[in-house]
């Protein structure tokens, strides 16, 4: 039984979206369901480093532009909650940003008046990017500590990566039983 035009394109197809799924990065909603606000509901620090950030995953910033906005900061600027020469500034209420630089720190504050000193302010540590799921987190640098565990977003990704995988090989049993 020979393969025909419309099974090696549907192949193809199948075989090219599991690809794009399972090399596509995270994407974390930051402070979780609380988001991005300075209630005092969320404890970014802790919230981050819960998180294994990679080159390549999307941070989201959810919030109420009227009481808040996101501004990228140098670690100075972070540490000292100087805001007046930001890197960048969000202002949507909904801002995404991919995380594309080389591994590094990314340091965001709320630049309205207060609210960096309230704890309004992350620091995400991006490590090279995630090549598969069989793969462990990278050693930390310098002896810091891993975080403790992994968060739900992070586990999902390993379960779509590991399932796109299946897919790719049942896919490909699937292809040679045609072709003989």
């Amino acid at each position: 039984m020979g393969l025909n035009r419309g099974s090696v394109a549907l192949a193809f197809l199948v075989s090219l979206m599991a690809i794009v799924g399972a090399c596509s990065g995270a994407v974390y909603r930051v402070g979780d369901s609380a988001g991005w606000t300075d209630n005092g509901s969320v404890d970014y620090n802790e919230w981050a480093s819960s998180k294994i950030f990679h080159v390549g995953d999307t941070i989201v910033f959810e919030y109420d532009a009227q009481f808040h906005n996101v501004k990228q900061v140098t670690h100075h600027e972070f540490r000292s909650c100087n805001v007046t020469s930001p890197k960048a500034t969000y202002s949507s209420g909904s801002d995404s940003i991919t995380l594309k630089r080389r591994p590094t720190h990314l340091y965001f504050v709320c630049g309205f008046p207060g609210h960096c000193q309230a704890g309004q302010k992350v620091d995400i540590r991006v490590l090279p990017s995630f090549l598969g799921p069989t793969g462990s987190p990278s050693p930390s640098p310098s002896g810091l500590p891993q975080p403790a565990h992994k968060s739900a977003a992070t586990s999902a990704l390993y379960y779509s990566s590991s399932l796109g995988s299946v897919l790719l090989v049942a896919l490909g049993l699937w292809m040679v039983g045609f072709a003989y």
